[in-house]
């Protein structure tokens, strides 16, 4: 017969909030483990909840002391796992438990990137404030601004400048943010970065610029002109 801390799991990644509650109140341990690999027996009750995005369940692991800032066996916290689902109500309740912001997942990712990648701008704003590293970079050298600018998240990459996030970034292929706007044909991200200085002359690995990049992108005509407006030659 299965222990009530591994019918917990069994209900957690069920979804079943009663079934929690009760188990809960029965002595379940809030802090158990548990899962059918090597790697997801790792993963706690809370993180459970937090990857399958149960609010409810995971206020309830809360308030019976789960612990948020514990590791599976690759690093990840019921923070990590919430930010990658975009969990954005999740994240914001770990965060308000003191989840600590400075973990990095194998891909040396921050819940900052992520949450840029996202671009939940709010909880971007919130992580910055609470000393989230700006301008950190993942393996490949993106960084937050990047990640957003990638995705097209247009007011995301505006707070980021907003709080000093550096325009003129390049990862390791030598893509700037305006190179990846330009691509995307992203003309009022392109807009945001044009205006905070964000340089239209370096090259990636590939000899592309942010000019013929925007050649090639779905608003060719609008992206080109805008960067030629900026100054931008062949």
């Amino acid at each position: 017969m299965p222990s009530l801390n591994e019918n917990l799991i069994r209900m957690i990644i069920k979804g079943d909030t009663a079934a929690v509650e009760s188990l809960l109140a029965q002595g379940a341990d809030a802090n158990t483990t548990g899962g059918v690999t090597a790697l997801g027996a790792s993963n706690t009750a809370l993180m459970w909840a937090a990857t399958e995005g149960y609010f409810e369940i995971v206020e309830l692991l809360l308030a019976h002391n789960a612990d948020v800032q514990a590791k599976n066996l690759a690093g990840y916290t019921a923070l990590m796992f919430a930010a990658e689902g975009d969990r954005r109500h999740i994240v914001s309740v770990l965060l308000d438990r003191g989840a600590d912001i400075g973990d990095r997942n194998p891909y040396e990712e921050t819940v900052l990137m992520t949450m840029a990648r996202r671009g939940q701008t709010d909880i971007v704003q919130r992580l910055v404030k609470m000393g989230a590293e700006l301008n950190a970079t993942n393996k490949i050298g993106d960084t937050a601004l990047y990640l957003a600018a990638d995705n097209g998240h247009s007011y995301t990459v505006k707070a980021l400048i907003e709080l000093d996030a550096q325009v003129n970034t390049a990862n390791l292929g030598g893509w700037t943010p305006l190179m990846m706007a330009a691509a995307r044909g992203d003309l009022e991200t392109m807009t945001i970065l044009l205006a905070n200085g964000a340089d239209f002359r370096p090259q990636n690995r590939w000899g592309a610029t942010a000019l013929s990049e925007a050649r090639n992108s779905f608003r060719s005509a609008q992206a080109v002109d805008l960067l030629i407006r900026a100054g931008a030659t062949e």
